[in-house]
């Protein structure tokens, strides 16, 4: 009877944190289309902040993933807590090695973009700054900070 009851507080807890990591995977969908529509629904940007902002978004959709997948990592882990079945264990290493991949490419690309955002190939060299935004320039063409 001991075990039944943790069994069942266990499951339920596992899925609480399943639904938790969807939440935070629907949440970065959601923003990050969200911010998309904005862009494209605003006034007429240069491109250089279109593709500084995009990278932007990108990036934070990228965290949201990440961190879901840790959250889906941990639910996995109790759930082979209460199932310690071959199966579902190899599942939980696929997931891992999945989360491992493409954390590892993302980070190499959140680097990039950050990189080229600071060394000005998506910003200061086209007249923006290291946000993505316009820079103002004065009636000598000197660059002022807003």
């Amino acid at each position: 009877m001991y075990t039944d009851w943790a069994v069942s507080v266990v499951t339920l807890l596992f899925y609480a944190i399943s639904l938790i990591g969807v939440v935070v995977v629907a949440w970065g969908v959601a923003e990050a289309v969200v911010r998309f529509f904005g862009l494209k629904f605003a006034r007429q940007l240069p491109h250089a902040v279109v593709v500084a902002r995009t990278a932007r978004i990108r990036e934070r959709l990228g965290a949201h993933l990440l961190f879901a997948l840790d959250i889906f990592i941990g639910a996995d882990i109790i759930k082979t807590v209460i199932t310690p079945a071959w199966e579902h264990i190899g599942m939980l290493g696929a997931v891992v090695l999945i989360r491992i991949i493409l954390s590892y490419f993302l980070e190499r690309e959140m680097e990039r973009t950050h990189e080229s955002a600071l060394s000005g190939r998506l910003s200061a060299r086209n007249g923006l700054d290291h946000h993505g935004l316009p820079t103002k320039t004065s009636a000598e063409g000197q660059e002022q900070k807003p």
